[in-house]
């Protein structure tokens, strides 16, 4: 500890001698955070919550085909807008990575050679339909990066095609919808960042009074901000709807670190000149406030290891990824700004007084007093007073912390939960409620198709064919699944309703099927099957749905050799968010442990490492309470908050301990008179980081994505939780926890 001290120390004398130097070197890192900005991807819906595994990766090679839809709405027999089908379908068919393009259009230029004039022989073809899709299927193992543009030409295509007036053309499909979710993210991030700094600004301005620059942090947490941008994009982390939460959250984190050193730096300068002040104020400061911000990092971390969903992963690296950055901006650019503000304000000069001109003992004792009232304020003076009455009941106090906390966990069980992707986004998405339109007109959205991937040897064998069929009937008499489609059933449409004898007569078969139908259902010397579900299922009825098809695979007995599993997106999204949520205990349980044992590595000592811990258990107990009360479910953002709190917690408690500690030993203090210097001397700067942190975080509050706005809402209030169990629970734990451990030393010696 001492070492990391004189560490500190060294850097901040590095900083006070070479200001000018060290802003150089944040900006060049600002101009290469650029670089790496630019890289930053993004990923959408379902994709974002579907971890690579080796069946998902050979179903994408071989079927996963993504589409568009352009649904047509009007007089579709009327020759012109039969035309402007037919424009939109052969523009598309030439686009690169479109695999197939079918319309209305195809089947009358089959009949006729062209499009006729005579609306009677258009309607003798394809009936008097009120409306028709035009499906655009792009080709196999393509990224949402490489869908989007194709999007773009749909919509350019229908622009161009000049479709009459009267007819309602719609692009919907999940291009579309990943096309402007990812607009949306990004526009997203941007209001989330300003609104942040904006309402930061306010909280600095308001709260962090009587400190010079007192604005200045702001600029220390953007520059970090920016770094994290160049950090991502290096690293290939994408951005997605839980990616952006982390700007806000890193905006409030941030301002704690530059918040800390800045008013450590006030209160040093009281006492010593400035050449000194700055390495007296980072190596006190700079120790607590590194182990807290690795504390953050670790509380992240143990929601990178606890999870299989990218998206969450992203989310935590991220933050990682930020709050170091951020840490290390406060030093790069919020101490070199101020020292050399310092230095022009003269406040440098190092000048011996006359001894003529010399105060006098008094006077100066006087004058740091009256220095320390006005610095310290009412609300510091209040925050001790009460620190002190609370530890003076310390078995009282968290009696009464525990028992809530204890009513908090169990009321954590009968929380709701939300995992629908689709409840996720703004319902009023344009490409969303296209797609609900088109659900509902088009009927196209009647039932979901869920992919099942064939592997193995001998697929085309009529024992193989013959499995399926048995599999579709076992599959159909179960709950929730209305139909499946397999290659058996493409053999018998071929073949009169029957299946052959030989496997060479099912090659028979599969020659005279056109070769863009056939490779929906064999490729790459794969299988597939569609098993379809009613449309809008529950979450608990998806997940029932995917056990009821893999409980009819197991039961229908593949022939040996073959090997059918449930994949593709649809089916491993759902129960990844759900198991995600379920596993939240585990993620709590592993932030408290990685964060015990850096406090236990970083002191070496047992009492310093729990008595940080206690109040962050309180809370998490507690938030639930606050959950239940405000009807906020648990999202998959939401289940990695237990860890979140203890690492972001630890901040507080690790700052109100050190101070702890250093009072008590002065001479001649005791541990309540300990507490009450601590809590006053840093309660109120933890309290202004704290304020400043909720005002960061409620900007997610404004998100128009339903997860991020909850997620505000659950934040905000956690943050508002921590600040009370670091100033109310703490107190009273580490005199209890001091005297234990001073009587258990005391029988140790005698």
């Amino acid at each position: 500890m001492d070492k990391l001290r004189q560490l500190f120390s060294a850097v901040g004398r590095q900083v006070q001698q070479r200001p000018v130097a060290v802003l150089l070197l944040a900006v060049l890192l600002i101009f290469t955070a650029f670089g790496g900005a630019a890289q930053i991807t993004s990923v959408t819906g379902d994709a974002a919550f579907v971890a690579d595994n080796p069946t998902f990766d050979a179903f994408t090679e071989s079927f996963d085909r993504g589409s568009i839809a352009v649904l047509v709405r009007g007089d579709i027999t009327e020759p012109q807008t039969l035309h402007a089908i037919d424009r939109v379908d052969q523009q598309m068919s030439t686009k690169p990575n479109v695999h197939t393009v079918t319309s209305p259009a195809d089947q009358v230029r089959q009949e006729y050679g062209r499009i006729p004039d005579s609306e009677a022989k258009i309607r003798s073809v394809i009936g008097s339909p009120d409306y028709t899709v035009v499906q655009i299927v792009f080709d196999t193992g393509l990224s949402q990066t490489e869908e989007r543009p194709i999007y773009t030409q749909a919509v350019e295509a229908t622009d161009w095609a000049e479709f009459p007036s009267g007819t309602t053309v719609t692009v919907t499909g999940s291009a579309a919808f990943s096309a402007q979710l990812s607009t949306l993210i990004q526009q997203s991030t941007q209001q989330l960042l300003g609104l942040a700094i904006g309402l930061m600004v306010v909280a600095l301005f308001f709260l962090f009074r009587g400190v010079r620059l007192r604005l200045l942090p702001i600029v220390a947490v953007f520059v970090g901000v920016i770094y994290t941008f160049g950090a991502i994009g290096y690293a290939g982390v994408p951005n997605s709807t839980m990616t952006s939460a982390v700007f806000p959250i890193l905006i409030g984190l941030g301002i704690d670190y530059s918040v800390q050193f800045h008013e450590r730096y006030e209160e040093e300068l009281e006492n010593h000149p400035p050449r000194e002040a700055l390495p007296q104020a980072l190596g006190g400061i700079g120790p607590p406030v590194f182990v807290a911000m690795l504390a953050a990092a670790l509380g992240f971390g143990a929601t990178w290891v606890s999870t299989s969903s990218p998206s969450i992963i992203w989310f935590a690296q991220t933050s990682i990824f930020g709050v170091l950055l951020t840490f290390i901006a406060g030093i790069l650019v919020l101490l070199p700004l101020l020292t050399l503000w310092v230095r022009r304000r003269g406040d440098a000069e190092d000048e011996t007084p006359d001894e003529d001109d010399a105060p006098t003992t008094a006077t100066t004792t006087q004058s740091q007093d009256q220095g320390d009232s006005d610095r310290i304020g009412l609300v510091g003076e209040l925050l001790g007073r009460s620190a002190r009455i609370l530890a003076s009941h310390p078995v009282l106090v968290l009696s009464i912390a525990l028992l809530i906390a204890l009513v908090g966990f169990q009321a954590g069980g009968s929380l709701d939960t939300l995992a629908d992707t689709e409840e996720f986004i703004p319902q009023d998405l344009p490409a969303y409620t296209d797609l609900q339109q088109f659900r509902s007109v088009a009927g196209g959205g009647s039932s979901t198709s869920y992919d099942v991937l064939v592997t193995g040897t001998n697929l085309k064998h009529p024992a193989t064919l013959q499995w399926m069929l048995d599999f579709e009937h076992i599959a159909t008499q179960t709950p929730l699944v209305q139909g499946v489609d397999s290659p058996a059933t493409l053999v018998k449409q071929y073949n009169g309703g029957q299946l052959p004898q030989t496997e060479s007569g099912v090659k028979r078969v599969l020659e005279t099927v056109p070769e863009r139908q056939k490779l929906q259902y064999y490729n790459d010397g794969r299988a597939h099957i569609m098993v379809y579900s009613a449309q809008d299922m529950t979450t608990q009825q998806a997940l029932s749905f995917l056990e009821n098809t893999r409980e009819s695979i197991a039961y229908s007995s593949p022939p040996p050799g073959v090997t059918a599993e449930i994949t593709g997106t649809a089916a491993i999204a759902t129960p990844s968010i759900v198991e995600q949520i379920n596993s939240r205990n585990v993620t709590t349980g592993l932030g408290v442990l990685f964060v015990f044992i850096l406090l236990l590595v970083y002191y070496r000592n047992l009492v310093k490492a729990v008595a940080p811990l206690i109040p962050m258990v309180f809370v998490i107990g507690w938030q639930n309470i606050y959950m239940y009360l405000l009807d906020i479910p648990v999202s998959p953002l939401g289940a990695s908050l237990g860890a979140m709190t203890v690492g972001i917690g630890a901040e507080y408690t690790i700052i109100v301990m050190d101070r702890y500690y250093q009072e008590k030993q002065r001479a001649g203090v005791s541990r309540l008179d300990a507490v009450q210097t601590a809590a006053t001397r840093v309660g109120k700067a933890i309290s202004v980081s704290g304020m400043t942190t909720v005002f960061g975080f409620s900007a997610l509050v404004l998100s128009p994505f339903p997860i991020l706005s909850g997620f505000g809402f659950l934040t905000v209030g956690v943050v508002f939780l921590t600040l009370i169990a670091s100033l109310a629970t703490l107190p009273p734990t580490l005199v209890l926890l001091d005297s234990i451990a001073e009587r258990v030393a005391a029988s140790r010696s005698s």
